[in-house]
């Protein structure tokens, strides 16, 4: 599935893994701001770790867009899109993970878009 909207060559590339290891009952949020000044971000595929007994929500400006569910928006092993059109955000996402599993586990997560700078397309 393509991206949409597509990024412009003048656009920046946003792919910024992060990986987390929670022990059972711990909840970690992991924010993720755009880095360029005055710009929107836009997200097509949000990856985490499937692991079985864990609550995945995601929010981006303070609304909840996904969640809590049982499943993550997409594995981190398939990184398709899971947003069409884009999830589309200027100030944060951010990414809640509660580990209800009953052991420890380690979580990848792994944001992939864009930033369209104000003025772009």
């Amino acid at each position: 599935m393509p991206w949409v909207p597509e990024p412009d060559p003048d656009d920046v590339p946003f792919n910024e893994p992060y990986t987390a290891e929670l022990d059972d009952g711990e909840k970690v949020t992991v924010t993720f701001t755009p880095e360029q000044s005055g710009s929107v971000f836009y997200l097509p595929i949000l990856a985490i770790s499937k692991v079985r007994g864990t609550i995945y929500e995601i929010r981006d400006d303070g609304s909840t867009q996904y969640g809590p569910a049982a499943i993550p928006p997409t594995d981190i092993d398939d990184m398709t899109v899971t947003f069409a059109p884009a999830k589309r955000f200027r100030d944060s996402l951010e990414v809640i993970i509660r580990n209800t599993s009953g052991a420890p586990q380690t979580y990848h997560i792994q944001p992939v878009g864009f930033e369209q700078i104000e003025g772009g397309a």
